[in-house]
């Protein structure tokens, strides 16, 4: 395994801050505002191009946007003034005035020696054309403008891509066309699979972010898409599971440039799952991971990731010999609190020395225990109230925590045949105080990670699922009978987080979302009656945990189960490796 370095890292930004610092762009670069170009079914697309003055040839940096390629930061669709009068703060960092919403700065990448080329979707704001609501043919546009900034005569003819968000997103489909130009893409924190990573949690349609992102996607589409533009956001709302077949993953094995994936463990409802997955499943043998736990902005367009991202490109596109290919695969960042952290490099995602121990549900103490208590037992809570369920562990020594979690739970509804469940991980120090972390959009009142299942959907896909990650089949449709008692397998984000000896790791299990974050919400559940959990006896109900161990090689250990070992053919007890590190409450 990789070494542990345990040297903390305190985050400089103050709490409850946000100072976004513009600045004019350089003088010295060529600016072609507006510039034509044809897509292979005759739409002219527009685009702003910034090269270095006085060289003849340079590579590209290409990004394709829906959020107006002209728009600085007075007019982007994120206000974030907005942002931190309702409690989210995005820090501090420094943008030109000519960079477009989550892509990259011309003035930072020009004076090192790129051409940035930001190109308008085909049907928004300069572009002509009509919008298209599937990724793989807005891609085939964003391929068009790849191949058109190969050929020009101040190109090396290498190209790369690289935005945050949508601009991260679109990317995985555009290297899955496998355009001859493309030489590397850097996605930055962009989902794969639209639906089951943003717009439905586990079967849950969310309903707030889900809704303003669309709305930011279509403000600047022409008057002809008004009536899709309308009805869109109806149809999520009454249909999401038809959204699925809007918003399909790429095809990763298709996608063989060279990658370096931004993810974070704060932006876990909209994009953390589908960052991790894009980099596990790419078909890329040079690929990398960077991870963070911090604020998405700030830590973007920050000096260690920027210096990263550069390193990469001078590598991939110039042909630097800068010993990039020598980095380890991936990143890791560890949270250790809201501004504190620590980091070292692996080779490898998910950790090959992890062990997924096993926690069971205690209904007697509200403890986790590492055996199945003896007798069931069950209990129950009334969502529409806000009842919750709380299990916890406490550490006796230092623990890391890396990776992704699963939870299972014998769930049954009374008077009900469907129910939603919302699933936290928390830390608890030694006081008995929650300790908070970064969260999406800036919020600093997240938690360690979440999950969420609507019931009906407990279906798994069995190609997509691991022994630590279950994933749903959305296109399954499971209603419960009055008395049934069903396993549910959990998905919970996946984090990387540090327990000093002496805190708590607290279980929390509801029928509601868990903070009054106003971007990332489930307004349309379906619960009524009560919510009953049983565990103990012939009902595993239990918490699949990554513990990382600090001293322990995966040499020393016997009985750990390969990643690709079936959902529960799990070890149940890891006394002996563990001893007494998990003491209830």
């Amino acid at each position: 395994m990789g070494s542990w370095k345990r040297l903390s890292i305190q985050d400089p930004a103050p709490l409850g801050h946000h100072c976004v610092r513009v600045y004019p762009l350089p003088s010295d670069i060529v600016v072609d505002r507006d510039v034509p170009i044809r897509t292979a079914d005759g739409t002219t697309l527009r685009a702003n191009v910034y090269r270095p003055e006085g060289v003849e040839r340079c590579p590209v940096l290409v990004c394709v946007t829906p959020y107006g390629k002209d728009a600085g930061v007075d007019r982007y669709p994120v206000d974030f003034d907005a942002l931190a009068a309702s409690g989210s703060f995005v820090g501090e960092f420094e943008l030109s005035d000519r960079t477009a919403f989550e892509a990259p700065d011309p003035g930072y990448w020009v004076p090192r020696g790129y051409a940035v080329v930001v190109a308008d979707l085909r049907g928004c704001f300069a572009s002509g054309g009509r919008p298209r609501l599937l990724l793989g043919r807005a891609a085939s546009d964003a391929a068009d403008v790849v191949e058109w900034a190969g050929e020009q005569p101040w190109s090396t003819g290498k190209v790369g891509m690289a935005g945050a968000s949508y601009l991260a997103t679109l990317q995985w489909y555009i290297a899955a066309q496998q355009p001859p130009h493309l030489a590397a893409i850097a996605p930055w924190e962009g989902v794969t699979d639209p639906f089951l990573d943003s717009l439905c949690h586990g079967g849950i349609p969310e309903t707030r972010y889900s809704e303003f992102w669309y709305s930011a996607m279509h403000r600047g589409c022409r008057s002809a898409s008004a009536s899709v533009r309308r009805i869109a956001p109806w149809l999520m709302r009454r249909f999401p599971d038809r959204f699925r077949h809007v918003a399909g993953p790429p095809p990763f094995e298709d996608v063989t440039v060279p990658a370096l994936v931004g993810a974070s463990w704060s932006d876990q409802g909209p994009r953390t799952r589908g960052s991790i997955t894009g980099y596990t499943r790419v078909g890329s043998p040079d690929k990398w991971l960077y991870t963070h736990g911090r604020k998405t902005w700030q830590t973007f367009y920050g000096g260690e990731a920027l210096d990263m991202q550069r390193r990469f490109f001078d590598h991939f596109l110039k042909g630097d010999d800068n010993g990039f290919d020598e980095v380890p695969r991936v990143r890791l960042e560890t949270r250790h609190d809201l501004r504190t952290y620590s980091e070292r490099h692996e080779q490898q995602w998910p950790l090959p020395d992890t062990r997924y121990v096993s926690l069971y549900l205690d209904h007697g103490t509200g403890g986790l225990r590492s055996a199945i208590p003896g007798e069931a037992a069950s209990d129950r809570m009334f969502p529409v109230a806000g009842d919750e369920m709380v299990f916890t562990t406490t550490f006796d020594e230092d623990t890391e925590v890396t990776g992704h979690a699963a939870l299972r739970l014998w769930v049954e509804a009374k008077d009900a045949i469907d129910m939603d469940l919302f699933v936290a991980l928390k830390k608890i120090d030694p006081s008995g105080r929650d300790v908070r972390f970064e969260g999406h959009g800036g919020f600093e009142e997240g938690v360690v990670a979440y999950g969420w299942i609507r019931v009906s959907h407990r279906a798994l896909d069995p190609e997509a699922s691991t022994a630590y990650r279950p994933v749903i089949d959305p296109a399954e449709y499971r209603p419960l009978v009055a008395g049934q008692i069903v396993p549910v397998d959990i998905e919970i984000m996946p984090h990387s987080t540090f327990f000093e000896a002496g805190s708590s790791l607290a279980l929390v299990i509801t029928g509601h979302d868990f903070e009054t974050l106003p971007d990332v919400r489930h307004d349309r559940t379906i619960n009524q009656g009560f919510h009953i959990v049983h565990a103990g006896g012939r009902f595993d109900s239990h918490l699949l945990l990554p513990v990382v161990p600090a001293e322990i090689s995966a040499d020393d250990a016997t009985g750990v189960p390969a990643a690709s070992a079936s959902l529960h053919d799990l070890p149940i007890a890891w006394g002996a490796l563990f001893g007494r590190q998990y003491v209830r409450l």
